[in-house]
């Protein structure tokens, strides 16, 4: 009679715990993969990528300060963000390719004699910038190419016909 009581006990803890581990896992497998932006590691790869004539000028702390804007301001749009914990939700975030040069270009005019970035080049700026998206490959952060999305009516944007 023990035997049975104990028997029936294990069965419902495993079927309990096979169900908390088979909610979790289906959770973790609908989300995205976690991509890691380490800046550290990124300054070395950028740095390690940079044409001969822009690393002859540019300084380890410059590439720091131009990657550490243009991080800020991919989570300020809500692209990335500090906790790995963070959901990034389902909702589809535009970033048009001429923000975040903006945006580190007015950081870049903003500071200060002496600090790191001061008096870097547009040009350089530009340099530092297209070397990170090699490490944006590198580490997988980049996804595939997404298509733009179709009128509601079904007309073709681009074209200005109906899509068929």
């Amino acid at each position: 009679m023990i035997w049975a009581f104990v028997a029936a006990a294990a069965v419902v803890t495993f079927v309990i715990a096979a169900v908390s581990i088979g909610g979790v896992t289906a959770r973790l497998a609908s989300r995205s993969r976690r991509t890691v932006y380490d800046l550290e590691q990124a300054v070395e790869f950028v740095a390690d990528h940079l044409p001969d004539h822009v690393t002859a000028v540019v300084t380890f702390e410059d590439v720091r300060a131009v990657l550490d804007w243009h991080v800020q301001f991919l989570e300020a749009r809500g692209v990335a963000s500090h906790r790995t914990a963070d959901d990034p939700g389902s909702a589809l975030i535009v970033v048009d390719d001429s923000e975040p040069l903006a945006a580190v270009l007015g950081r870049v005019e903003a500071a200060g004699e002496g600090q790191p970035g001061h008096g870097l080049t547009d040009d350089q700026v530009v340099a530092i910038l297209d070397a990170e998206e090699g490490y944006y490959d590198a580490i997988g952060a980049v996804g595939p190419e997404v298509d733009a999305p179709r009128d509601p009516f079904g007309r073709d944007p681009e074209a200005g016909t109906r899509a068929r």
